[in-house]
């Protein structure tokens, strides 16, 4: 963008050239050319400031999930790709990508083979902090682009319909009295969010979670799976993974991660804390995009995720999994996850969960 200025002390043409660099074509012989030169600058950035961000997606997008299908962050990729369309949020081509296995690494790594190109986004969550401070992921939450925060998520313990457990007491009992009695099915890896909830509210019952059985499948709807064929005795899993289960009855869940009741099918069931267990803890739906991704890609997903979030639709599917509306744009997503990674941090050491070098 070029701006054009007289100077008012000397009449010569000055010449502005928008973006880093100024150039003055004639050259100054007074302080008034100072002055008026700057004046043009600032009037210059100003203008180039407020010009909208150019950038559109010019190839299929992809939504990368770290997950079998069906699993809860598999469930949230595809309620996307369905509201933009339906919706007219943004009509280009979408692609839901499922790269499970290595409890997340092998998207997160597919994720960053595509450094700061906008046409790549993943369903972040937990996981990708969890990781980090466990040792099992090169890739520190600095190592991603944020673009916004969709909502919160609970977890649940369930139980086969005709389990001998009833509630989170009784399946404190058994462990405490053989840490061993227990199978429990979890996704997507040993040190991810559904293994770290259930061992952060059977630590803090009195129970030593190295000592429990924990089994990791590539998702949840592979866990839930052994869980109905005998395989496993309960599984940890997030809350909208169980609901169709738990109406249907094959399933029961016994106790819920959030700080009080959840609604529908879940109303009957009592938290950690109605059971005298310290174990609230919630997880969150972020979008992540490649590390060096543009602030104009930034600010296009981050309008249309902003637009999806107000969408009646959009707002009765989180009421309908039981997810947790929170929207958040991307300076305060990343102002959240900095919290978030420094609380993980200390509870995985507090749990001994940390690998060696």
């Amino acid at each position: 963008m070029l701006c054009y200025i007289v100077c008012g002390c000397c009449s010569k043409l000055l010449t502005i050239a928008g973006g880093d660099a100024m150039q003055i074509t004639k050259k100054r012989s007074s302080a008034g050319c100072w002055q008026v030169g700057l004046f043009a600058l600032l009037l210059a950035a100003t203008s180039a400031g407020a010009q909208p961000s150019t950038w559109k997606p010019e190839r299929v997008v992809e939504i990368i999930v770290g997950t079998a299908p069906g699993a809860a962050p598999d469930k949230t990729a595809r309620a996307i790709q369905r509201l933009w369309q339906e919706r007219g949020i943004f009509d280009g081509p979408v692609s839901v990508v499922n790269k499970p296995g290595g409890g997340n690494l092998i998207a997160w790594t597919y994720l960053n083979q595509h450094a700061g190109n906008g046409h790549y986004q993943m369903i972040g969550n937990l996981n990708v902090l969890i990781s980090r401070a466990i040792g099992l992921s090169p890739y520190a939450h600095t190592d991603y682009t944020w673009i916004a925060t969709l909502f919160d998520e609970f977890f649940a313990i369930s139980v086969r319909a005709d389990s001998p457990l009833a509630n989170g007491r009784d399946l404190v009992a058994r462990l405490q009295h053989d840490a061993g009695a227990v199978v429990i099915g979890v996704s997507t890896s040993i040190g991810g969010a559904n293994h770290l909830s259930a061992a952060l509210a059977l630590q803090r019952a009195g129970i030593d979670p190295r000592r429990v059985k924990f089994v990791a499948f590539k998702g949840s709807a592979q866990s839930v799976t052994a869980l109905l064929g005998g395989h496993v005795d309960a599984v940890s899993t997030a809350v909208s993974a169980v609901v169709p289960l738990m109406r249907s009855g094959q399933l029961r869940t016994i106790t819920v991660s959030s700080p009080q009741r959840l609604g529908g099918p879940l109303a009957t069931v009592p938290t950690w804390l109605e059971q005298g267990v310290q174990g609230t803890m919630t997880n969150f739906r972020a979008v992540i995009a490649p590390k060096g991704t543009d602030a104009a890609a930034v600010r296009f997903w981050e309008h249309r995720y902003a637009q999806l979030a107000k969408q009646d639709e959009w707002k009765k599917d989180l009421e309908r999994n039981l997810w947790a509306e929170n929207f958040l744009d991307a300076g305060k997503t990343v102002a959240a996850v900095t919290e978030y990674a420094a609380a993980v941090e200390t509870l995985v050491g507090t749990l001994g969960l940390r690998k060696s070098p």
